[in-house]
């Protein structure tokens, strides 16, 4: 019996099977190549300063002002100073013209040598009396009279040398000093000008290193700065509390304060309590009178990951994030958040900082399975050519 036709025809059939099969395989791998990954948007997740602080608005004003005022008469003679510029105490500000007031000088001097003579005199013919008193030369009533003659000019020797050290003094006050170092502003009393202890301030000057910054604070506020720190003193709660600035153009300011001192009772009509800052400003960036933020956070940084608010999922097993691994490769990452600071929550476990966070595109990532991942600044464009069906092939 031959059976060599019905081998032949089974080999043939089985061959044409595996040829087929392979061309499917085939295909199939085709396709997966060309199909392209999903794309997703991913950031790195960020260690950030995660310490509770409070806002408050604050006013900047001058620790020290002082009105320049002129303490003799006479005409202004020079004015020191360009005007808005920083000063130095004790430089030269304004000199008066001091003609006058050497004059009231030299006859003060003048009248002191006058009554010095007359009391030289004077205990000159006491010394004459006494001896001759002891012989009964003079009678005891003139003795009386010249001791009293030289009480008088001893009295008129100590009001001249008070007129002299006033028209020193007076003298002293033609040049007008700066009594303390800050910004100076404008001169109000042009040169020539008679000026005098009733005339109006010549100018100002302003402290203005270091600065005072003053905010109120309401009785909640103050509870909550002073949570967990009950009766701490002024100095406790400036080594506990850390204020900052932000200025009006949202940028912050570079030198920390320290609080200087806290009200002693509320504001009935505000019921808050106000607090002054002390701050360096050394560039001159606060002027008295500005408006800006002060934000008020506790000394002792506490770094934790912060994520995205809409980053994060929640099911019945709690919150999570997903990630993308080194290999490209969708994870799932329970996590434990803190508090919520704006639009971020603080994580208090689950991540450690450097990872690949999904903030967009979750809908096309599932766990176990590759993506493309794409920095979240250059999400839009990515998006955008995944959407117009562009080839997204790396």
């Amino acid at each position: 019996m031959c059976l060599a036709g019905p081998i032949r025809q089974r080999s043939f059939t089985f061959g044409i099977s595996m040829a087929l099969f392979t061309a499917a395989l085939f295909a199939e791998s085709y396709a997966l190549a060309e199909t392209p990954l999903p794309v997703v948007s991913v950031m790195t997740v960020e260690i950030s300063d995660t310490s509770p602080n409070s806002e408050f608005i604050g006013r900047v004003e001058a620790k020290n002002a002082v009105d320049i005022r002129a303490r003799v008469d006479g005409f202004l003679d020079e004015r020191l100073f360009n005007e808005g510029q920083l000063v130095t105490e004790g430089q030269d500000l304004f000199a008066i013209e001091r003609t006058t007031l050497e004059i009231a000088l030299a006859a003060a001097q003048a009248r002191l040598g006058g009554a010095t003579a007359t009391l030289l005199d004077a205990e000159g013919r006491l010394q004459r009396n006494q001896r001759l008193r002891q012989t009964d030369a003079v009678a005891q009533a003139t003795l009386d009279e010249v001791t009293a003659a030289r009480d008088t000019a001893r009295a008129s020797v100590l009001l001249a040398e008070t007129d002299v050290k006033q028209a020193e003094l007076n003298l002293g006050y033609a040049s007008i000093k700066a009594p303390i170092t800050g910004r100076i502003g404008r001169a109000n009393f042009s040169i020539g000008s008679l000026i005098g202890p009733s005339s109006t301030p010549l100018a100002r000057v302003v402290q203005i290193d270091p600065i005072r910054i003053v905010f109120s604070v309401s009785d909640r506020a103050i509870l909550q700065l002073r949570a967990g720190a009950i009766d701490a003193s002024t100095e406790e709660l400036s080594k506990r509390f850390i204020p900052r600035l932000r200025l009006t153009s949202g940028d912050e300011y570079p030198e920390p304060g320290m609080i200087e001192f806290v009200g002693n009772e509320f504001d009935p009509r505000t019921g808050t309590l106000p607090v002054w800052a002390q701050f360096p400003n050394p560039r001159s960036i606060l002027v008295p009178g500005q408006f800006l933020t002060v934000v008020v956070r506790t000394a002792a940084a506490s770094q934790r990951p912060i994520v995205p608010v809409n980053a994060v999922e929640q099911d019945r097993d709690g919150r999570f994030v997903l990630v993308v691994d080194d290999a490209d490769k969708v994870a799932v990452r329970r996590i434990r958040v803190g508090t919520q600071i704006g639009q971020t929550w603080a994580v208090d476990d689950g991540l450690k900082g450097g990872e690949r966070l999904i903030v967009d595109g979750m809908t096309n990532a599932r766990p176990g399975t590759l993506v493309r991942p794409i920095p979240s600044d250059a999400w839009s464009g990515a998006a955008a050519q995944s959407k117009s069906g562009a080839s997204l092939k790396p």
